[in-house]
């Protein structure tokens, strides 16, 4: 062979290998690799991103708009792009209403190719900048939540943050139904990784939210606010809560927390103090312990216990009926009752009215409360319990127990959302109200209703009464437990009930924190915050008819209505001399309600002028001071406990 000839062989095999070699890996690129290649140029030419999905509405029952998205711009600046950062930052800032000379000092950094300028800007301002034309300055959809009422609800609605991330509440709890699916636009950048402007496209559209129905009605709602922050203010109280509830479904129809992002209701632990006997009694009354004609001799308000001794704040020297000592709240027959129920059956039925328990409630953060095993209890435990210590609940824990007796012994779940519907308004998931269990018997509410109507007709619920409606509630002043023992001074005020007493409509429970006024008692501190939000209810729901309140049976004459003005005995005030000079001791009234005063001073031939509300708490002159001539008794009502 020809050496020419050899050099062109070798030549064409070393083309045709080089041939094949690039076939191979063209039809590797092209065929087999496609989609990882295509990926790199993709990378390279563009980039993609996310188009935000407008996120759901959050309506009240009524339909009113709690909180929704408006659309908004989000207006961000790429440094390394701006040709002329002093004029960009002098016409951006102009409309966008920022520092002009620190966005300046920021566009002028080239190293940073993001540069916030505002999340959510209006619609207006934000097409004013674009109509600028500035290279660098970019524009995007983005949104902004609005709340027509402020900060109303805020514990319930919780809040998202600037980059509407939810951080508390229904926004936390449901933000997969409610947050949607976001698109995707794909914009074109040249060589040196610049987007080119109005080159553009829609990859993929977003996918709105879907919308919530709540049970809250926000008329109720801005009340309730509206009275506790009232008497936080009046007491100088550290905080508290207002629970709204319709007793036969559950739903929450007013959940009112101060301060308003707290979340009381759900998660702040505390001793119910004498509201607690709700439970007590209707333990007792269930399992047919105790009964209506039921008599306690409470030893003039004192019982022996292990360590130490349970006192009545209003003790009284004769036998107590029970529903005289329930509308006193005497202590030491609350825990005559306990002891007649017994350790284990009275541990059964506080789990059964949900103490101890989460609620299940759409929220996050719920307290399971405090209740220890009957093997964990002290000597003494039973009593105390019976009174409402060493016990922690929540607040809408005792407000679905009162609503366990309001609507004829069942206890609800509480519901706080009524529907979840589409951005066209078809309803994709109902809540519906759901019973927990059966918790007394219906005998035994009808028994406890009576109980609790006793209470605010002339016991130490008084300042609770709403004219022209029988109202059924207790009071309660719990002590605030520290580690060994109670903190002095320290106390959570309470009352709860539901209105009207002989067909339950609107449970209601307020709790004040720590109130600082000269008097604490829950019937005093809670009982006109109660009233000013049912009242409220009363004159806006026609529904509710007015009724004269019966006395209610089994009940002695010593119930009367409540004072809040100056009053005096009808008899004639005796004039000097009309006694013949015969001196006669004033008896003493201090603890009784006004009629049990009236009578005890008309009998023993005194007049009386009377001031306040609730029970004695002062008299002038003093007991057994003796007077002659004109007999008149001065007396000072207060709030109970």
């Amino acid at each position: 062979m020809r050496p020419g000839v050899g050099r062109l062989l070798v030549l064409l095999v070393g083309f045709v290998a080089f041939a094949v070699i690039l076939v191979a890996k063209l039809v590797s690129v092209q065929i087999v690799d496609h989609d990882y290649y295509k990926a790199i140029a993709v990378g390279q030419h563009g980039y993609l991103r996310p188009i935000p999905a407008k996120r759901g509405t959050i309506y009240d029952r009524t339909g009113r708009v709690l909180a929704t998205t408006m659309p908004a711009y989000r207006v961000y600046a790429d440094p390394s792009m701006v040709d002329d950062a002093a004029l960009a930052a002098s016409s951006v800032s102009g409309i966008a209403g920022c520092n002009r000379h620190k966005l300046q000092r920021k566009l002028l950094n080239k190293k940073n190719r993001y540069v916030l300028i505002d999340l959510a800007l209006d619609v207006e301002r934000a097409l004013a900048i674009r109509r600028l034309g500035l290279k660098g300055v970019v524009i995007e959809p983005a949104g902004t939540r609005v709340r027509p009422f402020d900060s109303a609800a805020s514990g319930v609605l919780g809040c998202l943050s600037a980059y509407e991330e939810p951080l508390s509440g229904i926004e936390l709890r449901f933000d997969e139904m409610l947050k949607g699916t976001a698109g995707v636009r794909r914009h074109l950048r040249d060589a040196r990784g610049r987007p080119i402007p109005c080159v553009e496209a829609v990859v993929e559209e977003s996918v709105a939210g879907h919308s919530m129905i709540l049970t809250l009605d926000i008329d109720l709602q801005l009340t309730a606010e509206k009275a506790l922050d009232e008497a936080i203010e009046a007491h100088g109280a550290k905080g508290g809560c207002v629970l709204v509830v319709d007793p036969w479904t559950g739903d929450i129809l007013a959940m009112a927390s101060s301060p308003r992002n707290r979340n009381f209701p759900v998660r702040v632990v505390f001793e119910p103090g004498s509201a607690f006997k709700l439970c007590t009694y209707a333990t007792a009354l269930d399992l047919k312990r105790v009964d209506s004609l039921s008599i306690f001799d409470t030893n003039h308000g004192k019982l022996k216990v292990p360590g130490g001794w349970i006192t009545d704040d209003h003790p009284r020297d004769e036998a107590l009926p029970l529903i005289e000592a329930f509308a006193i709240s005497s202590n030491v027959a609350a825990s005559m009752v306990a002891r007649q129920v017994g350790c284990e059956d009275f541990y059964r039925y506080m789990l059964a009215f949900g103490f101890g328990t989460k609620t299940g409630i759409d929220l996050e953060g719920e307290s399971a409360g405090i209740l220890r095993e009957p093997a964990s209890w002290s000597k003494r435990s039973l009593e105390t319990l019976a009174m409402g210590q060493e016990i922690g609940v929540t607040a809408l824990q005792l407000t679905m127990a009162y609503a366990a007796v309001a609507n004829g012994g069942n206890l609800m779940k509480p519901r706080l959302v009524r529907a979840i519907i589409d951005e066209n308004g078809k309803v994709k998931k109902k809540y519906p109200a759901k019973t927990v269990r059966r918790v007394i018997g219906k005998e035994t509410t009808v028994e406890m209703t009576e109980l609790l109507e006793s209470v605010v007709q002339g016991g130490t619920g008084t300042l609770a009464s709403i004219p022209g409606i029988r109202v059924a509630g207790k009071t309660g002043t719990g002590q605030k437990a520290a580690r060994g023992g109670y903190i002095a001074g320290k106390h959570t005020s309470v009352f709860a009930g539901f209105i009207p007493a002989g067909n339950p409509r609107y449970v209601c429970v307020v709790i004040i924190d720590e109130p600082s006024g000269a008097c604490h008692y829950g019937g005093y501190v809670c009982g006109p915050v109660f009233k000013d939000v049912l009242a409220q209810i009363f004159r806006d729901d026609k529904s509710i008819v007015p009724s004269v309140c019966p006395r209610v049976a089994h009940c002695n004459e010593s119930l009367f209505p409540p004072v809040d003005a100056m009053v005096s005995s009808a008899a004639a005030v005796p004039g000097p001399g009309d006694d013949g000079g015969i001196q006669i001791a004033c008896p003493p009234v201090t603890g009784l309600t006004l009629r049990e005063a009236a009578e005890v001073l008309e009998a023993a031939g005194f007049a009386w002028r009377a001031k306040g509300s609730g029970t004695v708490v002062a008299q002038d002159p003093l007991a057994r001071a003796r007077l002659q001539g004109r007999r008149i008794c001065h007396l000072t009502l207060g709030g109970g406990r």
